[in-house]
């Protein structure tokens, strides 16, 4: 079974990221995607890396981490997260061309689901309604990511006696840089 096989059986109407598509729509990501295969161990994205793909995991596992210093690659890693079948990632570098903030890696043999950002711009070119779903989509994920990333913070600093986050120049910098831009 090819790639696009496997993209035209019921198993693409499964995927979180695709939810409320309907079957033009699905058939139009699947004219779009390919699907790649990683061995184990592999690197899918580099932290610090440019690339514009949007991807999502159809089988295995794979490991998202970050070096504590991005320009030392022996630099001390944390985990950020496991991902499981039908998880998405890449997505802030499909959106935006910016370096990307963490390593992805096949723990085990994965097959993903790519969309490139030009396959991307070429449907938001032709006005084809999918694009717009998709980019929707992602939206709605990345605030449910933020989201938890508030809530983990919240009791990270409730559990740290950060309680006087007024009084913290780091918590005030931090905040500073989160919200800066943002028009509220």
């Amino acid at each position: 079974m090819t790639g696009i096989d496997l993209l035209r059986t019921a198993e693409i109407k499964k995927i979180p990221l695709f939810q409320g598509f309907n079957d033009t729509d699905y058939s139009q990501i699947a004219d779009v995607a390919d699907v790649v295969l990683f061995e184990p161990k592999k690197l899918v994205l580099e932290q610090g890396a440019v690339s514009r793909e949007l991807w999502v995991l159809l089988a295995g596992t794979c490991e998202v981490s970050r070096r504590i210093d991005p320009d030392n690659r022996d630099s001390k890693r944390v985990m950020l997260a496991s991902l499981e079948p039908l998880s998405h990632f890449g997505d802030m570098s499909f959106f935006s061309p910016s370096p990307h903030s963490a390593d992805v890696t096949a723990v085990t043999a994965v097959s993903l689901l790519r969309i490139t950002h030009s396959d991307y711009k070429e449907l938001i070119a032709e006005g084809v309604q999918v694009a717009y779903k998709l980019a929707y989509n992602v939206t709605e994920a990345l605030v449910r990511r933020l989201r938890r990333m508030d809530d983990w913070f919240a009791e990270l600093a409730a559990s740290s006696n950060a309680h006087e986050e007024t009084l913290n120049p780091e918590w005030q910098a931090f905040r500073a840089k989160l919200f800066d831009r943002w028009n509220l």
